[in-house]
């Protein structure tokens, strides 16, 4: 009976987060401020570098896990798990959302070898109408820059002042 009146007050609570206008990232994922590793600091350079860029984020399988994860992000998601559609294995994605507006492009991530390692996503300020394809050459470019300083995987989990 304890353990099920225990269940019962976390689902309460959790009820209670979500209609105070908390998010699962709210409470669940790392913050990206206290992220320090290589990877995130990779994120705050493309960021830094690209203006036209909303939100920027790094999937990779981090050391020790089986499955692919956000190990850095402009959002506070680090650890969450990746959806399917950002498992890419050497496939690319376009997806615009008109709603915000913005165009998400998601690409395969790659070391200085040209091993894939994980996705990068970029999410572009974009308009009904613009031309995609100048979004994805600016993506491939700024992904191309970035796997120049990645050694190796085991690179982008080392930590960072």
């Amino acid at each position: 009976m304890k353990n099920k009146l225990t269940t019962l007050l976390l689902w309460v609570c959790a009820c209670t987060l979500g209609a105070a206008g908390l998010t699962a990232a709210d409470t669940k994922f790392g913050l990206a401020a206290d992220n320090r590793i290589r990877a995130q600091q990779l994120v705050r350079d493309i960021m830094a570098a690209n203006p036209g860029l909303l939100t920027a984020g790094m999937h990779c399988v981090p050391p020790g896990a089986e499955k692919q994860s956000i190990i850095a992000s402009t959002l506070n998601v680090i650890g969450k798990p990746s959806d399917p559609e950002d498992i890419l294995r050497g496939s690319t994605t376009i997806a615009p959302n008109l709603k915000v507006p913005k165009l998400g492009i998601m690409l395969p991530l790659h070391d200085q070898t040209g091993k894939e390692i994980g996705s990068l996503g970029l999410a572009f300020k974009y308009q009904a109408g613009e031309d995609q394809v100048k979004y994805l050459a600016e993506a491939t470019a700024i992904r191309d820059r970035v796997a120049r300083q990645i050694p190796t995987l085991a690179s982008l989990f080392e930590t960072t002042p």
